[in-house]
């Protein structure tokens, strides 16, 4: 992974989103209150700025202890927001024989529906791979729904985005984080301890409000 390229690859995203974007900023560009902050990303539109922290993986993430500071003193400003994006590598998603094709939203309350039967006969890995296949096309489903385009997109890029774009909360973008690094370990073949059942429960519980969510971002105003 080029950090570099990803950065401006994500700056580009705030871009699109109205905001005028300094890459690194230092010190004297940021606002009063997060002078000594060490951020990545800066945005500032007529609504709202934000402070961006990225990171290449999760346990980098884990690491920085000022994250959570970050966030309590920018989140206190009115007019102004904290995000963080985790860059960690991924196979890209997108069909890769002609006849594939994207999952319908029946498909996806299928899956989930099947994911559940699995929780409840203790079959909670394979529940877990079937309920994020859903999710992922959920989130598909999300991003497209106000005309984004997710061609080529990742998992990890989608989560970001979604985040990003207030659609998922600090709280469901942890969760999601873990249950992907989860279901890598899984269909990697690596020995890990069972996913919570109540983790394939919250992938559903999300997977169907963003399906419902991109029902009525696509219905006309």
């Amino acid at each position: 992974m080029n950090f570099e390229q990803e950065l401006e690859r994500l700056g580009h995203l705030y871009t699109d989103r109205g905001f005028q974007v300094t890459l690194r900023p230092k010190p004297e560009e940021l606002p009063v209150f997060a002078r000594d902050f060490k951020v990545e990303i800066m945005g500032k539109r007529p609504d709202q700025g934000v402070l961006v922290s990225v990171k290449k993986n999760r346990t980098e993430a884990a690491a920085d202890s000022n994250m959570p500071r970050y966030a309590e003193i920018t989140g206190a400003q009115p007019g102004w927001r904290y995000d963080f994006a985790v860059l960690e590598g991924d196979d890209p998603t997108g069909p890769r024989r002609a006849e594939a094709r994207e999952f319908s939203e029946e498909d996806i309350d299928r899956a989930m529906e099947e994911a559940e039967q699995m929780v409840r006969a203790g079959l909670i890995r394979p529940a877990m791979i079937t309920a994020w296949a859903g999710l992922e096309a959920a989130m598909r489903t999300r991003l497209r729904a106000p005309g984004e385009s997710t061609e080529g997109s990742t998992p990890r890029v989608m989560l970001n985005e979604l985040y990003s774009s207030g659609i998922l909360s600090v709280s469901e973008f942890h969760q999601l984080g873990l249950a992907f690094q989860l279901r890598n370990e899984i269909i990697h073949g690596f020995s890990s301890p069972a996913p919570d059942p109540h983790l394939v429960e919250s992938l559903s519980e999300i997977t169907r409000r963003l399906v419902a969510e991109s029902e009525r971002a696509e219905q006309p105003a």
